[in-house]
């Protein structure tokens, strides 16, 4: 009888697959872009390579 694999949620990313960017603002980085925000890019979830969950 074969198993099952039983996948868990990741918990890093809470199943997105996806970790969102960030974007914040302050006065002292203006120059670079017009609105003065600084962003992060999305990132594919390092625990569990996109997939959104952890194969237990």
């Amino acid at each position: 009888m074969a198993q099952e694999k039983k996948n868990t949620v990741c918990p890093t990313c809470m199943g997105k697959k996806v970790i969102e960017g960030v974007c914040e603002t302050s006065n002292e980085w203006q120059g670079k872009n017009e609105d003065g925000q600084v962003c992060t890019p999305d990132q594919k979830c390092p625990t569990c390579k996109g997939k959104g969950y952890i194969e237990d």
